[in-house]
């Protein structure tokens, strides 16, 4: 596996390591392999803000760990992601945004192949007073 192989999020877990979290995941890579590999401290703290999570407190209860569990099931699985090695260990980060860029809306339409919707503005739902 080369620098910046892509795959998928099929699994995601939470994982105390001397107290401190870790996040493992199972990536299907290209070749459809399956490899266990962990999120970055920086993505971790993007994905669960601790400020929301804790506020100031810098001690947490295991118990919250159901409840990341859950936050990170629902924001990584099924999500693309470049996996690499780095001293024996295989990571995972998002797709950055650097590669997308933005076009005035009367240029060209957005990429809608990855699930956006494309809606016009006359399929669009707007709230009604009531």
């Amino acid at each position: 596996m080369t620098r910046g192989t892509r795959g998928t999020v099929v699994g995601v877990r939470p994982q105390l390591v001397q107290q401190h979290l870790k996040v493992v995941a199972s990536v299907r890579i290209e070749s459809g392999e399956t490899r266990e590999a962990y999120m970055p401290d920086r993505e971790i703290s993007a994905i669960l803000p601790r400020s929301v999570l804790l506020g100031e407190a810098r001690r947490a209860p295991v118990s919250l760990l159901e409840t990341i569990a859950s936050i990170l099931s629902r924001m990584t699985e099924g999500r693309l992601v470049r996996v690499w090695e780095y001293k024996d260990r295989w990571f995972f980060s998002f797709q950055q945004w650097k590669g997308v860029r933005f076009l005035d809306d009367a240029e060209e339409k957005p990429d809608t192949a990855r699930g956006a919707e494309d809606v016009s503005p006359d399929q669009s739902q707007t709230a009604t007073p009531a």
